[in-house]
């Protein structure tokens, strides 16, 4: 062995024993420094990760408030909250009882989140009737600018609700009959309103449900009868859909009444008219909104 082995060993003997001796029997760095005679710097490499004996520790003012803080968060509270009620930094507070784990079922913690419930219900109240009342304001101004329908003006809405919602004809199935479906109840009045100007008067019409096979088809029935003044022998037997188990809907409950199909028997001219209408609609708008564009 060399001299340069023997010293390394001698080193690491006299390392392993400072720290037996500073665990038990709980010797001082002054006391460790004079027996192995080193330096503070080589002591504190020796002595790295053992926690210096409890009667070597100064008093502490902050001793207390790291106490509280501790037990603070072992009762539910926040670090925010633990360090308006101590007094001390949330860095601080963090240090002393960051490593305890927020028990989420401690009372403090469930009165915080029924406070922050409360908090968020009554802003979010506060918004809804401000964002109500606006609606509403913008409500009554789109009425104003509507004011009085003219027949070419239902006429022109008809034909373009249909276009985006009806049964269209195919060049390669042919079938030129209005055929129209649709859940909303103000949506299907503008058709029958389009159709009754068009010639087609509500005793002229076919009246069917598509509705699935868990509602009451029969209540929703009466409740399109009763909704859009439609005799109720009009409705022919209801297309049924089948339930799908894997399939999340939303429609469901008492407000379900499944979608109203509504056919215009015979009506191939005023099919051609609606085609024609949008064709016009169609036309204008994109012919002025071209010549906007051009003039940029």
């Amino acid at each position: 062995m060399t001299t340069s082995d023997e010293a390394t060993l001698h080193e690491a003997e006299m390392r392993a024993e400072a720290r037996r001796l500073r665990v038990d029997p709980g010797l001082s760095r002054s006391q460790l420094m004079k027996i192995f005679g080193v330096s503070n710097g080589t002591l504190t490499d020796w002595l790295r990760g053992i926690e210096p004996p409890e009667w070597t520790r100064r008093p502490n003012a902050k001793d207390e408030k790291r106490r509280e803080a501790v037990a603070l968060r072992e009762a539910g509270w926040s670090i925010n909250d633990i360090a308006a009620r101590v007094g001390v930094a949330k860095s601080t507070v963090s240090r002393w009882a960051g490593h305890v784990p927020l028990d989420p079922d401690t009372d403090r913690a469930r009165e915080k989140r029924e406070l922050a419930v409360k908090r968020i219900a009554g802003r979010w109240d506060d918004y809804r009737a401000d964002r109500d009342q606006r609606q509403a304001d913008v409500w009554e101004e789109a009425a104003r600018d509507v004011g009085e329908l003219s027949e070419r003006d239902v006429l022109l809405m008809g034909a373009i609700a249909y276009w985006c919602e009806g049964s269209k004809s195919k060049p390669w199935a042919r079938n030129d009959r209005l055929t129209f479906i649709n859940s909303d109840p103000g949506l299907l009045s503008l058709f029958l309103r389009f159709l009754e100007l068009g010639g087609h008067p509500a005793d002229d019409l076919n009246f069917r449900l598509s509705i699935h096979e868990t509602a009451d088809a029969d209540a929703a029935a009466e409740w399109w009868a009763e909704r859009l003044t439609i005799p109720i022998g009009r409705f022919q037997k209801p297309t049924m859909k089948k339930h799908r188990p894997q399939t999340r809907r939303a429609n469901v409950g008492d407000d379900y009444h499944g979608c109203l199909i509504i056919q215009a028997p015979k009506s191939r001219l005023l099919y051609w008219r609606m085609e024609g209408a949008v064709r016009a609609v169609v036309r204008e708008a994109s012919s002025a909104f071209h010549a906007r564009v051009g003039r940029r």
